[in-house]
């Protein structure tokens, strides 16, 4: 049978026994901060100011106009190709909303799965399909679902002079038509 104790007398055993749950949560805060500090240091200043090594330049973004141009190319390629009807949705590359348009008698389930793709594109700086590929232990499969990413084909990043500036999330078919459709998008977009 547990043995009851008053809160004061938990405090003095925790003292006796080493840290506190909220010492070692608050410690815990300490360490995720100090990883996050590490790697802003480890990648540079320009991580650390968004600015490039360069100088003083923002990271470059995807812009509304180019947003639009590859939603358009993914459409005309899906009618030209006789494929089902797509959601195109565009992020910059802070896997924030540029620009999105979903085709008539697209599913549904298209809204919930489709952001996501555009997002971890943006995120990992590489095509969904090819992530999903490189990415077969189980535990990591789940810590990447867990955290909200996407490993289904159809997310493809956005590049201008060798940098990513956005990325693009396509769902509607198979994941091999989806990818086929981002791919061509970004492409001709």
């Amino acid at each position: 049978m547990p043995e009851h104790t008053s809160p004061e007398q938990d405090a003095d055993r925790e003292g006796q026994e080493g840290l506190s749950r909220r010492q070692a949560l608050g410690y815990g805060g300490a360490v995720v901060g100090g990883v996050a500090a590490s790697s802003l240091l480890t990648a540079g200043p320009a991580a650390a100011t968004g600015r490039t090594s360069a100088g003083s330049v923002p990271s470059p973004s995807i812009s509304l106009d180019r947003a639009n141009r590859i939603i358009e190319a993914g459409i005309r390629y899906v009618r030209n190709h006789n494929l089902p009807p797509m959601f195109l949705y565009v992020v910059d590359e802070c896997g924030d909303e540029k620009a999105s348009r979903r085709m008539d008698r697209n599913s549904p389930a298209s809204v919930i799965l489709v952001p996501p793709k555009a997002r971890t594109s943006a995120a990992f700086r590489t095509a969904t399909a090819d992530l999903a590929g490189r990415t077969t232990d189980p535990a990591r499969i789940a810590s990447f679902t867990t955290a909200g990413f996407s490993l289904l084909g159809g997310g493809r990043p956005i590049t201008e002079n060798g940098v990513v500036i956005g990325a693009l999330g396509v769902g509607g078919g198979s994941p091999e038509q989806d990818d086929e459709v981002a791919r061509a998008a970004v492409r001709e977009g």
